[in-house]
C-alpha cells in the first residue's frame, strides 16, 4: 500500500514538472535568438593583439559604426570559432576618445585559455623582446597587412554592448578613489586613459590660445587616487603603459597612483628588507622601478585601507568622495565597512560603488 502511494506521488510530480522547466527553457531559448540577431550589427575587426606574461591577453578591435560607450562599461565578447554560443563580459579599458576597442582577458577557465593560446599562435615576438627574454607577442601592425588578410590571420570575434556599470558614474565626484584588484583594474585603465586624454586636450587648447600652462581637465574629478594590488610581477608587464601615460602626462597631480605586489612582505619586514633596499638604490639611480618598470614606485604587501580612508577624509574634509571597486568579493565587505564607518565619524561622505567577477 505504501509503495504504491509513493508511486502515485511520483507520477503526479513528474506531470507538474514540466511547469518548472518549460518557463526557463523558453527563457534561454529567446535570449539564444536574440544573441544571434544581435552579432550581425556587431562585427568588430581585431586590429592587434598582444599576449603578455601575466597570462593576460590584449584586444584591439574596431569600433562597429555608431557604437558609444563611457569608460568603466563592458561589452560581451564571443569567438564563434571556439564556441557558437558563448558569450564573456570584459570590461573596456580603451577611452572613449581613443579610435578603436580593446579589452583585457585574463586565462583562467577553458574558454579564455583557448582564446589565449590561439592568438599566441598569430603573435610574434620583437627581436629587442626576444633578446631581453619576455614572454611578451604582438601580432603585426594592421596597416602592414590588407583586410582579407588579416581576417583569415586572427580568430574571428563579436560583440554585443555596451552595457552600464558602477564605474561609469565616476565623474560624478570630485574626488574619486578606485581600487582595483588583479585583473579588476580593467575597468579603471579606461577611466584613467579617459582623464589622460582630458589633460592632454586641456594642454594642447591651453598652449594655442596663449601659450600658459593647463590648468587641468575642465570636466570630471579635480583628484583620482588609484590604488591597484597584484599577486603577479608579470602583471605589471601590460599596466606598464598607463603608468608611463601617468608620469608623462599628468603634469598637474590629478592622478595619486599605488600599486601593491601582495606576493613580496611588507615594507620594513626584514624578509624584504634587501628587496626594498635594491628597489630604492636601482630607483633613485636610473629613476625606474625595478617591480613594475615605469616610474611609479612599487609598494609591498597589502594596503593599509583604514589609513587610506583616514588621510582621504583628512585631506578632503566635507567632501563627497566616490569609492569604485573591481575585482573578487574577498575586499567588498572591508571597503564597504569603511565607507560606512568614516561617513558618520568624519565631515567626509564616502559612496561605495562595487564590481565583482
Amino acid at each position: 500500500m505504501c509503495s504504491t502511494f509513493i508511486v502515485i506521488n511520483l507520477y503526479l510530480f513528474t506531470l507538474q514538472t514540466w511547469m518548472y522547466v518549460a518557463v526557463p527553457m523558453l527563457l534561454y531559448a529567446a535570449e539564444r535568438i536574440l544573441s544571434s540577431t544581435d552579432d550581425k550589427d556587431q562585427r568588430v575587426t581585431v586590429l592587434k593583439g598582444i599576449v603578455y606574461s601575466g597570462n593576460v591577453l590584449a584586444l584591439h578591435m574596431s569600433k562597429p559604426k555608431g557604437f558609444k560607450y563611457k569608460s568603466g562599461m563592458y561589452i560581451f565578447v564571443k569567438c564563434p570559432d571556439i564556441s557558437s554560443f558563448e558569450w564573456h563580459p570584459f570590461s573596456i579599458t580603451s577611452a572613449p576618445g581613443d579610435d578603436y576597442l580593446s579589452v583585457h582577458i585574463r586565462a583562467l577557465g577553458d574558454w579564455t585559455n583557448e582564446m589565449k593560446s590561439r592568438f599566441e599562435k598569430v603573435c610574434e615576438a620583437s627581436s629587442a623582446q626576444q633578446r631581453m627574454g619576455l614572454v611578451r607577442l604582438e601580432t603585426k601592425a594592421f596597416n602592414d597587412l590588407n583586410l582579407e588578410e588579416n581576417q583569415s590571420m586572427y580568430p574571428r570575434i563579436r560583440i554585443k554592448g555596451p552595457y552600464g556599470a558602477p564605474a561609469q558614474s565616476y565623474k560624478k565626484y570630485d574626488i574619486v578613489l578606485l581600487v582595483g584588484l588583479g585583473i579588476g583594474a580593467t575597468p579603471m585603465i579606461s577611466i584613467i586613459k579617459d582623464i589622460l586624454n582630458h589633460v592632454k586636450k586641456s594642454d594642447t587648447i591651453t598652449e594655442m590660445e596663449n601659450g600658459l600652462p593647463s590648468k587641468g581637465i575642465k570636466s570630471g574629478p579635480q583628484r583620482v587616487y588609484f590604488y591597484w594590488v597584484t599577486r603577479e610581477q608579470g602583471s605589471f608587464d601590460w599596466f606598464k603603459g598607463v603608468m608611463d601615460d601617468i608620469t608623462d602626462y599628468d603634469h598637474d597631480n590629478i592622478i595619486d597612483m599605488h600599486s601593491y605586489l601582495t606576493s613580496v612582505y611588507e615594507e620594513g619586514d626584514v624578509r624584504s628588507a634587501l628587496i626594498c633596499l635594491v628597489q630604492s638604490l636601482h630607483h633613485a639611480k636610473n629613476g625606474v622601478d625595478l617591480v613594475s618598470q615605469s616610474r611609479i614606485k612599487t609598494h609591498f604587501a597589502r594596503p593599509n585601507w583604514r589609513k587610506v580612508f583616514s588621510d582621504l577624509s583628512t585631506t578632503h574634509g566635507s567632501s563627497r568622495i566616490g569609492v569604485f571597486y573591481c575585482g573578487s568579493a574577498t575586499l567588498v565587505k572591508e571597503l564597504k565597512e569603511l565607507c560606512r564607518e568614516f561617513s558618520q565619524n568624519t565631515s567626509t561622505r564616502f559612496h561605495f560603488h562595487k564590481e565583482n567577477f
